[in-house]
């Protein structure tokens, strides 16, 4: 793939150059850009529009209509007129995958109506695709995007429609984590099946092939899938991060257990169908423990008539009614409108950043008084992202700090600028993945000043969907070519500049862990167990306690683990 500028000609408009920082993503057919509201596929193989007549196919997809169907609207061409790609409309939204974890649902207060809405609205996208005579084939989780909003209804958007099967043109690629093995070939059931494993992991967070079930290895997904060894069968045992199924619509949950546990394939029901499950194999049997607790769990915050949804490295707490609350004082320090705001202790008070229909509000909180004085950028702010309690600024040519001056008055700043290719980087917390055509390198501040850009080849071939950074450690969660759950965990040296590599299967996308400043990492992986683990050292603790579940929502306070369940703030430390 070029990565230097390249001239594109696109049906019906003028030529369009595309560079290097235009650049998105780069897969195993091509790699995409995106000008100016367009995205823009060329695929790696020069020839194949020519030899597989993807020009006809591709002109046959621009038929499909349909606002959450991402379809090509024309063909690309290089300067001297040869086929090369396709184009569409650039859409931005969650990937899929994320939508699966507690977290992500705790910070966007994402309720089981809009769950519902979701899985209603991708199962129009599967019945207005098989209506034009198409089937998705490889729609997983990569290839679907939510647009999720507080105060609209979320949207799907589905992308790669160019790799549909439409007319003489078959799909022969598929995600082994959402095919269907009892079906030969690709139909319209077989369809309807991957659609069933992925909006079954937005009800509970879990592939319906996954769990502890006695004769299988944990990543046995496939073999699983087909001998119909589902989630369903009795003798499954879930952790407590795993949702209950009975939040799933009865007639749709009727419908999971006859496709994944009885090998049926049906048509499925709307999740607003109306009707009484069957009594029979859909509870949740729960991973039991029996540890003797040797942690001391102490309640730090818990409101009236609201809940906590997330805590914040400087002690600050966010409630789902949009207070935000000093831990160790318990008083309300100001409020926000968004729930995916940042928050860091600054002199005198403290800095919170939120976005407000598209654009980034700055306010700093005086310790004093709590009074909100709105703080202005001169700086176009694409994204925010908070490493510890330091608050960055993702620009048009990469990362900068943000510092807070007060000479009488608060005044904020862009610091230092470290380039980065911020099109093709996806932010997490505390670090950034930047796709340099193919080869993935992070982006980490660290130090008081410094941010480390590293090549990091062990995440090539993973699609990152979770991603933790603190001292000297990173860990990062996606899916591997199978669609199955990888974790990578890097350990730095003191400069950033070499690393050591964990990586290992997990079930979902879910990170739940707490990084401390002084280098320690808190997680847990299994009901009734903490893990506590040295980077630097490669010490590993494994502390077993009753009250330590999966569903607990880790964070950290300074140098202490806290923790969030059932809407109330809790810290921990050995006894």
């Amino acid at each position: 793939m070029k990565t230097a500028n390249m001239k594109v000609l696109l049906d019906g408009r003028r030529p369009i150059t595309l560079r290097p920082a235009d650049h998105k993503a780069t897969g195993g057919e091509g790699a995409v850009y995106i000008v100016g509201g367009i995205a823009i596929k060329i695929y790696s193989d020069p020839k194949r529009m020519r030899r597989d007549a993807l020009v006809e196919k591709i002109k046959s997809l621009t038929a499909l209509r349909h606002p959450y169907i991402v379809a090509p609207k024309g063909i690309v061409c290089a300067e001297n007129g040869e086929p090369i790609g396709c184009y569409m409309d650039a859409v931005e939204g969650e990937p899929l995958a994320r939508v699966f974890t507690n977290d992500f649902r705790t910070r966007q207060q994402f309720t089981q109506a809009q769950t519902n809405t979701l899985v209603e609205r991708m199962r129009e996208v599967v019945l207005t695709a098989h209506k034009a005579g198409a089937l998705l084939v490889d729609a997983n989780e990569l290839n679907w995007l939510a647009k999720v909003d507080v105060a609209t209804d979320p949207e799907p958007r589905v992308i790669d429609v160019d790799s549909w099967a439409i007319g003489r043109w078959p799909a022969t690629v598929i995600m082994p984590s959402i095919h269907d093995w009892h079906t030969k070939g690709f139909t319209q059931l077989s369809d309807w099946f991957s659609w069933g494993v992925v909006t079954f992991q937005i009800y509970t967070g879990i592939h319906p092939y996954k769990g502890v079930l006695a004769g299988y290895a944990r990543q046995e997904f496939e073999r699983r899938m087909k001998e119909n060894a589902s989630v369903f069968t009795p003798g499954v045992k879930l952790n407590h991060a795993v949702r209950d199924f009975s939040g799933i619509p009865g007639p749709l949950r009727d419908w999971y257990v006859k496709v994944f546990r009885d090998g049926k394939r049906l048509l499925p029901p709307s999740p607003f169908a109306q009707g009484v499950p069957m009594a029979q194999g859909v509870v949740v049997a729960r991973v039991i423990t029996t540890a003797i607790g040797n942690l001391i769990h102490e309640k730090i915050y818990a409101a009236n008539n609201d809940q906590v949804i997330r805590l914040f490295p400087c002690g600050v707490a966010l409630l789902a009614s949009g207070k935000l609350i000093d831990l160790g004082s318990g008083n309300q320090i100001g409020t926000t409108h968004a729930n995916d705001c940042e928050v860091v202790r600054v002199k005198e008070g403290w800095l919170v950043a939120e976005e407000r229909a598209g654009q980034f509000v700055f306010s700093y909180l005086r310790a004093a008084n709590f009074l909100a004085e709105t703080l202005t950028v001169t700086a176009q702010i694409r994204q925010i992202m908070r490493f510890e309690n330091r608050l960055f600024a993702v620009l048009d040519n990469g990362l900068a700090e943000l510092a807070l001056t007060i000479l009488g008055k608060p005044m904020l700043s862009v610091g230092h600028v470290w380039g980065a290719m911020v099109k093709a980087t996806q932010w997490f917390d505390g670090v950034g993945i930047q796709d340099t055509f193919g080869a993935m390198h992070v982006i980490a501040p660290f130090g008081d000043k410094a941010c480390a850009q590293m090549r990091v080849r062990e995440l090539d071939k993973l699609r990152v969907v979770s991603a933790k950074a603190g001292n000297r450690f990173m860990a990062f969660v996606g899916l591997n070519a199978s669609g199955g759950y990888q974790k990578v965990e890097l350990t730095f040296d003191r400069e950033y500049r070499t690393y050591q590599v964990w990586i290992g299967d997990v079930d979902g996308p879910d990170l739940n862990m707490a990084l401390l400043p002084k280098g320690v990492m808190a997680t847990i992986i299994n009901d009734g167990e903490l893990v506590i683990f040295v980077p630097a050292s490669g010490v590993i603790n494994k502390i077993q306690d009753k009250f330590i579940n999966t569903d607990l929502i880790l964070g950290e306070w300074d140098n202490q683990v806290v923790y969030v369940r059932q809407g109330v703030a809790w810290r921990m430390r050995m006894q």
